[in-house]
């Protein structure tokens, strides 16, 4: 069972609790920060402070649009050709990101704003995968995200891991 967390506002008062997942997601978006180091307990920015306890469960559930980024996290990041590849963020600057391609390990440092959050990517991008880990890609739609499957285009199905997928800005 996953561990829940104390929500504060600003002022140390406690709001509610949420899930930890949900809550890394908050700290991920900045709209909120950790107040201690076992992460038991988070803050809300003073901009979320006149929250109570009977709103407290929409403003936890409502949709976040990403604004920034976080070390470790997944996202896709172009390469060549206009393709977009798996990769993890190392390291944030203020305009930049610093990633490691999944793939083959190059790194590389990037605007921003040429970053795609991993779940924005799976909701807003098409995909080729690697067919059987070969050299060819192939189009087609993701069939399911966990496990992580492939449907082709010429019908064909097939598990995959991350690093066989490569992501574009369909037309």
């Amino acid at each position: 069972m996953e561990k829940k967390i104390e929500l504060y506002n600003s002022n140390n008062i406690k709001i509610g609790e949420t899930y930890v997942r949900r809550a890394r997601q908050l700290v991920n978006r900045q709209r909120a920060q950790w107040v201690d180091s076992n992460q038991a307990a988070i803050r809300f920015y003073p901009e979320m402070e006149n929250m109570d306890d009977g709103n407290m469960d929409d403003a936890v559930h409502e949709p976040i649009q990403v604004s920034d980024f976080s070390a470790f996290q997944l996202c896709f990041a172009p390469w060549s050709r206009g393709y977009y590849y798996p990769a993890i963020i190392d390291e944030v600057l203020q305009e930049h990101v610093r990633v490691t391609f999944l793939e083959d390990g190059i790194k590389s440092v990037l605007l921003k704003g040429q970053i795609v959050e991993l779940q924005e990517a799976f909701n807003t991008m098409a995909f080729e995968g690697n067919w059987q880990g070969g050299v060819a890609w192939f189009k087609g739609e993701l069939f399911s995200l966990s496990p992580l499957i492939m449907a082709y285009n010429d019908g064909d199905m097939e598990h995959l891991s991350l690093i066989q997928l490569r992501a574009y800005f369909p037309q």
